[in-house]
């Protein structure tokens, strides 16, 4: 994503000027004028600049060479501190290039900084927010931020502030909630908080019915508050319809064997595509 760039004819600049003076504007007025155009001349070459170190930054961490992308991506925020997306930017290749340290000092030093030009991002881009009509584009691009940072917060183990930050852009973009739940649904899963993490996914099945995934996690998590009486295992309500309804969307998807095994596991009957049912094997 570029900035927007300005465009201004500036070999005009001197026909304006005497344009000017012919219709009455006074030498003070001709010097706001000029000073107004020659701060549009810097603006328009600064963005020229830093689109190029965006187009050069994007260009390596496409190809996984995030350290040259975090050089030009930091020689663009030192040129101009005040773009939230540089932060951003900068922040990704940060969080990216963290598992590929061998050392983990280094690894958690990378997400740190991570973290804290997401952040950084954020209260750029709230502060633009603060002085402009808000639109439903920026509260988009700011539930990006959230979302990359709880990502980040995740893979520093830092779960509290990991669901706080997918909650937050969870409710700043409601068309893409789905993901931002699911996402946050992932972030529980991995920390051990089940009930939390069920939650998580049946927000996100209620912002899109057909986000087949969220339907198997939901399942795993059930899977982990199965008990055993004898030799029978016995899930919680609602896990034999969460892997049936991953099986219906996703008849053939990456989960659909281990979806039939964890039914099979509770003696559950798998339905298929034709609405029959057939007996799993206990």
């Amino acid at each position: 994503m570029g900035l927007d760039e300005v465009t201004i004819d500036f070999d005009l600049k001197k026909e304006q000027a005497q344009g000017a003076q012919q219709q009455g504007v006074s030498p003070e007025q001709q010097k706001k004028i000029q000073e107004q155009q020659e701060k549009a001349a810097k603006e328009t070459n600064t963005v020229k600049a830093l689109n190029e170190k965006l187009a050069a930054a994007t260009q390596a961490s496409t190809a996984g060479d995030y350290e040259t992308a975090i050089k030009v991506l930091t020689e663009a925020t030192q040129t101009d501190a005040t773009r939230d997306l540089l932060w951003f930017k900068l922040a990704d290749a940060y969080r990216a290039s963290a598992p590929k340290q061998t050392d983990l000092a280094e690894r958690t030093k990378r997400l740190e900084t991570a973290i804290s030009d997401y952040q950084k991002a954020i209260d750029l881009k709230q502060k633009a927010m603060e002085a402009a009509p808000k639109t439903q584009d920026a509260n988009k691009q700011l539930a990006a931020y959230y979302n990359n940072l709880g990502d980040a917060y995740a893979r520093a183990g830092k779960g509290e502030e990991a669901t706080k930050a997918l909650s937050q852009a969870a409710l700043l973009d409601p068309p893409n909630a789905a993901m931002y739940y699911f996402n946050l649904g992932a972030v529980l899963t991995n920390v051990g908080k089940v009930d939390d993490a069920i939650a998580a996914f049946d927000k996100a099945i209620a912002a899109d019915p057909n986000r087949a995934d969220a339907y198997y996690f939901k399942g795993v998590n059930l899977m982990g508050k199965a008990t055993l009486k004898g030799d029978k295992m016995v899930a919680p309500d609602g896990t034999s319809e969460a892997f049936n309804k991953y099986l219906e969307l996703q008849p053939t998807g990456q989960f659909a064997e281990p979806a039939k095994q964890m039914l099979a596991s509770i003696g559950a009957t798998v339905e298929t595509s034709f609405g029959k049912k057939k007996s799993s094997k206990k």
